[in-house]
């Protein structure tokens, strides 16, 4: 594991010291480097700037307040030991809730509560699917065992076992109770510490993200005047054609750039489903700048300056790499999956 430093701001915090008194006894040890209150550099600390400026690990932390309790007859001890015991706890779950960031693209919203999918919760407990089974039969030795409909449902493609933020935190518990080794028992116990924090976290972001692209949208249409940049029609009282925002890299595909004004062009609703129904063949096929480029040489060879904008675009967006589709990012799930 990554060595924990406190840096000297938080120590003197924890100890309730002035950074002078810091610098003071920083100063005793260098002087008198053989005696009782020796510190190694790069062992008990590091220094991280020019000037002197250092960051302790937990041996280090640890000396300055033995020091203390000598020579100021007050107990520091205790601070410390807890600084670092909640510290490491908070960077353990830090490393918990980026595994569930990044493997919970099952997530979904029924009957108000929030589930995710079996092979999801193998990746996130790091275990293997059959033992994720024999945790579920463990539950049952419990008080409150495994409910279905409330902690486990069997829904989506061909009934795939979904697990609910419930059935998360009885899972936890029985991995932390069957498992043997302290670290698992305590990874398992942080997941169930976490997960529900985490993914309101996530299903905030889902939604704050499905607004910005509607703002980009509505930013897009202000910018271009309310008029379709391929056939010139403007859209008022009496032109009163629909528009739409078009994504040059399609939405889908390039979820990244969802919400990116320069990725947006306006175009009447009728040439929005000529190009994606007829010209690429329907709206799920993923679409880039150069095939509207094409498509408008090859249906409105008149209007080559909105090639010229588009070619500027393309340029500005630069290239870019499709996401798996089949296995999309959390981050990128529709708005009304979460809703």
């Amino acid at each position: 594991m990554a060595v924990t430093y406190i840096t000297s701001k938080q120590l003197i915090l924890e100890l309730n010291i002035t950074s002078e008194k810091l610098i003071e006894i920083e100063n005793h040890f260098d002087a008198i480097p053989d005696d009782e209150w020796e510190m190694k550099t790069n062992i008990d600390y590091r220094v991280v700037s020019g000037d002197g400026l250092r960051e302790y690990t937990q041996s280090g932390a640890y000396t300055i307040a033995r020091y203390l309790e000598a020579t100021e007859k007050l107990s520091f001890w205790q601070k410390v030991f807890d600084w670092f015991t909640q510290t490491r706890k908070k960077i353990r779950q830090s490393f918990i809730r980026k595994k569930i960031l990044d493997n919970c693209s099952s997530l979904v919203r029924r009957r108000d509560t929030f589930w995710i999918s079996r092979s999801d919760a193998v990746a996130i407990f790091g275990t293997r699917s059959d033992y994720l089974r024999k945790m579920e039969d463990y539950t049952k030795k419990f008080d409150r065992p495994l409910i279905k409909g409330q902690d486990y449902d069997d829904f989506g493609n061909e009934g795939d076992r979904y697990f609910s933020m419930s059935g998360f935190l009885k899972l936890s518990r029985a991995f932390s109770e069957s498992l043997q080794k302290k670290n698992r028992q305590e990874e398992c116990l942080d997941v169930g510490e976490v997960i529900v924090p985490q993914i309101e976290d996530i299903v905030k972001r889902i939604i704050d993200r499905e607004k910005a692209i509607n703002k980009a949208k509505s930013d897009a249409k202000k910018r271009d005047k309310t008029t379709c940049q391929v056939t010139a029609v403007k859209v008022n009282r009496v032109e009163t054609q629909q528009l739409a925002a078009h994504h040059l890299y399609s939405r889908n595909a390039y979820p990244h750039l969802a919400d990116c004004i320069d990725n947006l062009i306006t175009i009447t609703v009728e040439v929005h489903n000529q190009f994606h129904d007829h010209y690429m063949g329907g709206k799920g096929k993923p679409s880039t700048p150069e095939d509207f480029i094409q498509f408008v040489q090859q249906y409105y060879p008149d209007n080559f300056g909105v090639v010229t904008w588009l070619e500027n675009q393309k340029l500005k967006l630069g290239h870019q790499d499709p996401v798996d589709t089949r296995k999309p990012h959390v981050l990128y799930l529709p708005a009304a999956r979460v809703q």
